[in-house]
């Protein structure tokens, strides 16, 4: 066997291994002979097949698959001897044709190429200044947080007449313009809408002051504001249908509803905390409103400090990478993902978190960084609290249900490895914090909101 290489440049390389008869000859021979034994061709007893016929039959698939493994042996022991520090796995060269001709040939070459990773060094440092951000929560930020929560907590009553904040209901029915109803469109359907909602004045004039049962005409798409996607979703046709929808529909309003604020009581504070420790009055209700506000823009502040890092470290390794090597990659072992024809468009995102991995790995490398069990187990559980929140549950940290969850996903062996990769960056961001110099900076809600707007609207996020 002989293996050498050549450096295209920096970034790419291209592994020749080269095998004579003698490399695998005699693993083919040995493996023709078992298959001899336990073969079962017509006209022989079973295992009684001459070697030559079993050689005929199957020598060129054994060949074939002891050449694979010898070769993909060899290439793995390559990296290792060598290493390499490669992006990837090796393909098949598209610089140097591979000679694997089964038919005649006793010696074969297999070219592979490889993509190497940049060697770079951190640059990140105490002249990097990076903002903490102290977010103040007043007095005006608590009574937003109650008003919202009385909302939320709030009663929809039946009222006669309708108000700006009220939901009016609705039975619509389309008609030609002269009060008749339409032949084949829309009737009798029932919708509702939010008074406050409509931009056109004069439409909202008609239907501030309705009551139960009074009948109005209007341009339904002026009523929706023209949206075409809520023109759709409200009448249950597609947006392809709008242009054969008539304007003018009939009003007969059915129903009107009003949220009433949910009154500062012991029920209303049993309802918002649960099993939490219920506030005695309004002043304790305010304090822990106050205290949960200040935790919540505490990890705001936070998470937007985590932001600007993951900004600096892309800023500071502007990498470069095999990005042809890489593109061939991803369309050879991703092809459900990547196809010549899209590659182009999705490589961006690919490059720019293979960028962030390798700053990230050598973050950890410097600072030693591991995740061990207790690690894992702990970033589970924060990855678990986030699922249930975005179906609205809150979790206790001691459930025993959470913890069964917890315990099952942890026999996977990809959850596992994706939960030590989270603890890795986590890990990683928190060293880079270190390295950096950050600056306290106290801000208001308002524009605390403003700069996050701003800086997303500058870098299209």
């Amino acid at each position: 066997m002989n293996i050498k290489s050549e450096k295209t440049d920096d970034l790419n390389l291209t592994v020749i291994i080269s095998l004579e008869k003698a490399d695998y000859q005699e693993k083919v021979d040995q493996e023709l002979k078992r298959l001899q034994k336990n073969a079962n061709i017509k006209g022989f007893r079973a295992g009684k097949a001459p070697l030559g016929m079993v050689h005929k039959l199957y020598g060129k698939s054994l060949l074939a698959d002891e050449i694979q493994r010898i070769s993909s042996e060899a290439m793995n022991a390559y990296i290792q001897d060598e290493k390499l520090d490669i992006l990837g796995y090796p393909i098949s060269s598209n610089r140097v044709e591979s000679e694997l001709n089964f038919e005649n040939a006793n010696d074969f070459t297999f070219a592979f190429d490889l993509g190497l990773a940049p060697q770079f060094e951190l640059n990140i440092s105490k002249k990097d200044n990076l903002e903490l951000f102290e977010i103040a929560i007043g007095d005006s930020e608590v009574d937003e947080d109650i008003q919202q929560s009385r909302k939320r907590h709030g009663k929809m009553n039946d009222v006669e007449q309708v108000e700006d904040e009220d939901i009016v209901y609705t039975v619509i029915t389309e008609h030609n313009g002269e009060g008749i109803a339409f032949d084949g469109g829309i009737s009798n359907k029932s919708i509702s809408f939010v008074a406050s909602l409509i931009e056109d004045q004069t439409i909202k004039k008609l239907v501030i002051g309705a009551k139960v049962g009074d009948t109005f005409k209007t341009n339904i798409k002026a009523l929706l504001n023209n949206n075409e996607t809520v023109i759709s979703n409200t009448l249950g046709i597609p947006k392809e249908g709008l242009n054969d929808l008539g304007e003018e529909f009939n009003f007969v309003v059915s129903e009107i509803k009003r949220r009433t604020d949910a009154e500062l009581n012991e029920d209303y504070y049993k309802e918002v905390f649960g099993e939490q420790e219920i506030p005695a009055n309004e002043e304790e209700y305010r304090a822990k409103i106050k205290y949960n506000l200040i935790n919540y823009y505490r990890n705001e502040a936070d998470l937007w400090l985590d932001h600007q890092i993951g900004h600096l470290l892309m800023e500071k390794h502007q990498l470069s990478l095999p990005d042809e090597f890489l593109k061939r990659w991803l369309i050879t072992t991703k092809e459900n993902e990547y196809t010549i024809e899209t590659i182009e468009e999705k490589y961006a995102s690919e490059k720019s978190a293979l960028m962030r991995r390798l700053i990230i790995d050598k973050i950890a490398n410097i600072a030693k960084l591991e995740s061990n069990e207790e690690d894992i187990r702990a970033q589970a559980k924060i990855y678990f609290h986030g699922m249930y929140r975005q179906y609205g549950l809150t979790m206790p940290v001691n459930d025993d249900f959470l913890d069964s969850s917890i315990n099952k996903k942890l026999a996977e062996k990809d959850f596992v490895m994706q939960m030590a990769d989270r603890v890795i960056y986590r890990k990683a961001y928190d060293h880079a914090k270190e390295l950096v110099s950050l600056k306290s900076k106290k801000i208001e809600v308002a524009d605390y909101f403003a700069h996050i707007h701003s800086h997303k609207t500058e870098h299209g996020e």
